[in-house]
Order: structure tokens, then C-alpha cells, then sequence
């Protein structure tokens, strides 16, 4: 109940104000830096190059009706030096897309907060920031931004035999990144 409560607390009055009413692609959210900032010392592959697990990124994370679903996988392999991937040790970077398409502009903003409230209902030691999309939460491993009737999600996942090799992204270049991700959002998909 606290966290339903402190996200409430950083909502922003216009939060209706902001529609996304068509598709929006979430590979094309990420700026060029993700690699940099996400998975330092790694090289990004085809994201079927390695069998990995599907990340659920944040709660109900798939198309019902009512929302529409579009996601992103990026797969970086630790880099054995001069751009040799690793394809024992890698990280996973899946981008989820949550847009709620209720004609009704507020009834589908109200279905985003819910859903953003499930995501972070039960993370205890999440950073919760204002200023980025209408409600947002971070930690190291994954995030959850909200912007009028979008959920954004972002969740890291590391795999292979030596994965812990490759440097844990930090919790500021994960809100950078997300940052960067809502900033897109608002600028190419807004109504």
C-alpha cells in the first residue's frame, strides 16, 4: 500500500494531458549509447544468436484486448577484445511497450497507472523519480516509466558461464537510458 501511495505522490497533474494514440516500436526508443551504458565491455549480437529465457518485464506484459504489446530484445556478448564476442557470457536488454487503447483518453491513462502501480507494488528499494514520464521506477536491473496511457518497461538480464564478468550497469545509466527512451516517446509518438 506505501508504494501505491509515494508513486501517487509523484504523479503530475497533466499525466492526461499525454495520448499515444498509434503504434508505437519499441526497438526504435533506445538511443546509440545503449550499449555504453547498459552493457559496458560487450558487443551487441543478433538477439537470436543465443537460446535465452523471455524476460517479463513488467506484470500482464502481453496484448489483451484493450492494449496493444510491442517489445525489443537486444543481446550484447561479452567482448573477448577487437570487437570478438563471447557468446558464453552475455547480457539480455528486453524493451516492453505496454499502450492502452481505450478511446477514452482518461480511462486508458487510468489503466496505465494501474498497471505501473502492479509493476512496482512489490519492489521494495527502487528509486522512484519525478520528471520522467508521469510516474517511473528504477533499480539496476530493470525499470518502469509511465507516460499518459503507456507503460514503458526495460529489464537486464545476464546469462552464460561468466557472465559476471561483464560490468552490472549502473542504477543512473539504467534512468539515463529510460530517460533518453520516454524522451522519444513524447517526441515521436505523442497525439
Amino acid at each position: 500500500m506505501l508504494a501505491s501511495a509515494v508513486l501517487c505522490a509523484g504523479c503530475q497533474s497533466a499525466s492526461a494531458a499525454a495520448h499515444y494514440p498509434e503504434s508505437i516500436d519499441a526497438c526504435k526508443l533506445p538511443g546509440a549509447d545503449t550499449r555504453d551504458r547498459l552493457a559496458p565491455g560487450t558487443v551487441e549480437v543478433p538477439p537470436d544468436s543465443v537460446k535465452t529465457a523471455d524476460a517479463k518485464v513488467v506484470p500482464q506484459d502481453r496484448s489483451t484486448e484493450g492494449n496493444e504489446l510491442t517489445g525489443c530484445k537486444r543481446l550484447f556478448a561479452r567482448d573477448l577484445g577487437g570487437g570478438k564476442p563471447n557468446m558464453q557470457d552475455y547480457r539480455v536488454v528486453t524493451i516492453a511497450v505496454v499502450r492502452f487503447t481505450d478511446s477514452d483518453t482518461a480511462n486508458a491513462a487510468s489503466q496505465a497507472t494501474q498497471l505501473m502501480t502492479d509493476a512496482l507494488g512489490d519492489h521494495s528499494g527502487v528509486r522512484l523519480a519525478t520528471g520522467v514520464g508521469d510516474e517511473a521506477g528504477f533499480s539496476e536491473q530493470w525499470a518502469a516509466v509511465r507516460s499518459g496511457n503507456v507503460v514503458l518497461g526495460i529489464a537486464i538480464a545476464d546469462g552464460g558461464t561468466e557472465a559476471a564478468l561483464i560490468r552490472p550497469a549502473a542504477l543512473d545509466d539504467v534512468q539515463a537510458v529510460v530517460t533518453e527512451m520516454t524522451g522519444t516517446l513524447q517526441r515521436d509518438y505523442r497525439g
